[in-house]
């Protein structure tokens, strides 16, 4: 089944004045791309499309925090609904993955080698949150992100839950940032794509802030230079 895209073209903005934003990002953001109930209506239309593909069969969806909470909250709202006939169930689990890249780190740590411009890296995720991934293991899994950019973090993650022993994965993505990707990976549910932009909003952060944003909105050159950490 072919599921279409909402593409959000290059040079479109909204005016910050038009929308009801908290007074404390004020010089923040340099326009909306996605007011709040745009999003919304399209979740509800994807999860309309989930379900289609996906019918009645049991199904686990992997949240994979921090950014994508409001995302996933919403979407089990709508995949409840658009469940409503099926018999089986659907059970919700959360997850947050630190991605490391040439240095060594501790706790559940996964190393994939990957070949990029010629030049040999290591590229290490570390799963928190899960007790056992074991309690995927024989499960078709929906993994809920927030975004798609290089798409090395998601493709060792789908990779891990394979070789944990998950029968079927899909993914469901907020957004897919028009950037070349380093590894390619599955983009079964995307809700939008967008330009290669600074965004924040809507659960996605800037150094932690941002994420209470209803609207997905551009970062302004003021606003990244107020929050960047030095």
């Amino acid at each position: 089944m072919t599921h279409v895209r909402a593409v959000i073209p290059d040079d479109f903005e909204l005016p910050v004045e038009a929308f009801d934003i908290p007074l404390c990002y004020q010089g923040d953001l340099s326009g909306v791309v996605i007011p709040e109930g745009l999003v919304r209506d399209r979740v509800r239309r994807l999860a309309k499309d989930i379900n289609a593909e996906i019918g009645n069969k049991p199904i686990a969806l992997l949240c994979v925090l921090k950014g994508s909470y409001k995302f996933f909250t919403a979407l089990v709202e709508e995949l409840t609904n658009a469940r409503s006939a099926c018999t089986e169930p659907m059970t919700v689990d959360f997850i947050r993955v630190k991605s490391y890249e040439d240095q060594s780190s501790t706790g559940q740590v996964i190393e994939y080698q990957q070949t990029h411009n010629v030049q040999l890296s290591t590229f290490q995720i570390q799963i928190m949150g899960l007790s056992n991934l074991d309690e995927l293991k024989g499960k078709s899994v929906l993994v809920v992100d927030d975004i798609s950019d290089t798409g090395r973090t998601l493709a060792k993650l789908l990779t891990t839950l394979k070789e944990t022993g998950v029968e079927k994965t899909w993914t469901a993505l907020l957004l897919s940032k028009r950037v070349k990707r380093v590894v390619d990976v599955p983009e079964d549910f995307v809700a939008f794509e967008i330009p290669d932009k600074f965004i924040v909003g809507y659960g996605l952060d800037y150094n932690q802030k941002f994420r209470d944003l209803g609207h997905i909105c551009v970062m302004s050159p003021s606003g990244i230079e107020k929050y960047k950490t030095h």
